[in-house]
């Protein structure tokens, strides 16, 4: 921001006077930062430069930081941790990682990721230590799902899985049909209507798939998640083997 430096803070844009404003908290050398939504006003491009410059800056100053952002990919890309807040709650405080495969919360599920959690409910009641869930019509199978120390009534029972996990197979327990294709470039998103609900797939591209088309669905049992609908809140399990 060289060329900046002789111009007045009237005269600048919004996305220049946020990174002078960065400036000229990062020469002062604090021991910690409270960066609200630094970014906001850069166009999208720019915003994934300053998001690495950010995160580097951070590596060589070593101050704590603070961010705060309603942008959910820029939280991914440069926290060490998320804490995810829903109107003034913490609804979870972990990793990235954490964040993305264990959601504590359907909030959680639903706000991270980009596309987020599919959450498909179903009408079954779950037992405690219960792994498998038949599905009811002559067309559906049996889910094979984490095995949960609680139980659910029935109706409440949400099954959580991220588009990427929920994928077309030959012979797959949950049937649908494709509403939408989105090419992406090496992957592309469909858009599934099932018996429970609108869910998200996302595959390579190199795969064919067309509007209309009937397919059916499985995931893994590990990479599911299972929330009691009356309180928003993941059940607590145990990866099932087998």
């Amino acid at each position: 921001i060289d060329h900046l430096l002789n111009r007045s803070v009237s005269g600048l844009s919004g996305g220049d006077r946020q990174r002078v404003a960065l400036g000229r908290a990062i020469i002062r050398r604090p021991k910690a930062f409270l960066m609200d939504e630094p970014l906001g006003a850069l166009d999208a491009e720019f915003r994934n430069l300053m998001c690495q410059e950010l995160k580097g800056l951070h590596d060589r100053i070593k101050a704590t930081t603070v961010y705060v952002t309603h942008d959910q990919l820029e939280a991914m890309a440069m926290a060490d941790r998320i804490a995810v807040m829903n109107h003034g709650v913490i609804e979870q405080l972990g990793t990235p990682s954490e964040i993305y495969n264990t959601p504590s919360t359907m909030y959680v599920a639903g706000f991270i990721g980009s596309p987020p959690m599919n959450l498909l409910t179903l009408p079954n009641a779950l037992e405690p230590g219960q792994t498998k869930i038949t599905l009811s019509g002559d067309d559906c199978g049996t889910l094979h799902c984490p095995e949960s120390t609680q139980g659910v009534q029935a109706g409440d029972l949400v099954l959580g899985v991220r588009p990427e996990h929920l994928l077309p197979e030959q012979n797959g327990p949950l049937p649908g049909e494709i509403s939408a294709v989105e090419y992406m470039g090496t992957t592309q998103i469909l858009t599934i209507q099932t018996p429970y609900g609108q869910a998200l797939s996302r595959v390579r591209s190199t795969h064919s798939f067309g509007e209309g088309q009937s397919v059916r669905l499985n995931f893994a049992a590990q990479r599911a998640s299972l929330f009691d609908n009356s309180d928003g809140q993941t059940l607590p399990m145990q990866v099932a083997h087998g």
